[in-house]
């Protein structure tokens, strides 16, 4: 027991060496430079200041601050249990495939409406469709946490933050991530099965590279600037399709929560109502409305169980 705790514990500190060269990381290198990078052009256009760009974007206020060392030490230690908290979800997303694709096959006599190696128009729709299904499922879980009363405890840790860094996007209950994976991987399956119904055939590695590489540039465009003090703003009228760094920070307005749930692409928010697009730089308050039950890393684990239960308790109550 021992052994393997140690194994896993040396294996942790490895992958914790490899992350700034990983470009699937948020914290890749890469991503760094151009946090700075997109950080300075903001700084140019919307700041009037005499101190120093460094010292504007790395502020001891907020970096060394209680609530960001708290969002460090939720970092570090779900990363430790990350390979329990995400196996739920990649096994929902296999089976989920496999028994859609199998249930289609099957309506349709024993086949796949078309067989045969995808070439690249398939795989292309394969990458847009994939990443847009992955896009509206983080709309859905995320607006589905704000608006359910049991699941908002799970969320709330994540907006009690009273200050924000890159880091922050990391402050997320354990519980929040399985239920979040789970959903996820739900649509993303439910896609998968379907397409692989509609073309059946062998994918090459080149499809999942495609995937990471939508990804790699959205993590290239700003995306560690979300949570940040840092003000950017894409303008009209991109931000009716992508999110901006500048969108998402007011989602942490307490009397805003309920804009912008989307990630990557704004579209969702716009079709279903949610859509706050800022002409200006704007100046609010970011935290819970009610205060912030969740100021110690102990307190960030167990709060948000505790209040689950009761909220779960309530809806399970019988009348009378």
């Amino acid at each position: 027991m021992l052994e393997t705790l140690y194994l896993y514990i040396v294996e942790y500190l490895r992958l914790l060496t490899e992350i700034p060269f990983n470009s699937v990381e948020r914290f890749y290198f890469v991503y760094l430079l151009t946090f700075v990078g997109f950080a300075y052009l903001a700084y140019r256009r919307y700041y009037r200041t005499r101190r120093s760009f460094l010292a504007w974007l790395f502020p001891k206020a907020i970096y060394l601050h209680r609530s960001a060392r708290t969002d460090y030490a939720i970092y570090l230690i779900n990363l430790f249990i990350a390979p329990l908290t995400g196996f739920f979800g990649v096994a929902l997303n296999s089976y989920a495939t496999l028994m859609i694709a199998q249930a289609l096959v099957g309506l349709n006599g024993g086949s796949a409406l078309i067989e045969g190696p995808w070439n690249d128009a398939v795989s292309l729709a394969f990458i847009l469709g994939f990443t847009l299904a992955a896009d509206l499922a983080v709309y859905v879980v995320h607006r589905l946490h704000h608006q359910s009363d049991i699941l908002w405890p799970l969320h709330a840790l994540h907006h009690s933050a009273e200050v924000m860094t890159p880091v922050t996007l990391f402050r997320k209950h354990p519980l929040w991530n399985v239920s979040a994976n789970l959903l996820s991987a739900l649509f993303t399956g439910i896609f998968q099965g379907m397409f692989v119904f509609l073309f059946y055939g062998t994918p090459d590695y080149a499809i999942l590279l495609g995937i990471n590489t939508i990804y790699a540039v959205f993590n290239f465009f700003a995306s560690n600037l979300r949570h940040s003090h840092v003000w950017l703003s894409w303008g009209r009228p991109l931000s009716y399709l992508f999110i901006s760094p500048a969108m998402h920070q007011i989602h942490h307005d307490p009397q805003r929560m309920r804009k912008n749930y989307g990630e990557v692409f704004a579209i969702w928010d716009w079709m279903f109502g949610t859509l706050y697009i800022p002409d200006e730089r704007e100046k609010f308050a970011i935290g819970l409305p009610e205060g912030n039950p969740h100021r110690t890393v102990a307190r960030a684990y167990w709060v948000p169980v505790v209040e689950f239960v009761k909220a779960l308790g309530r809806k399970l109550r019988l009348p009378g």
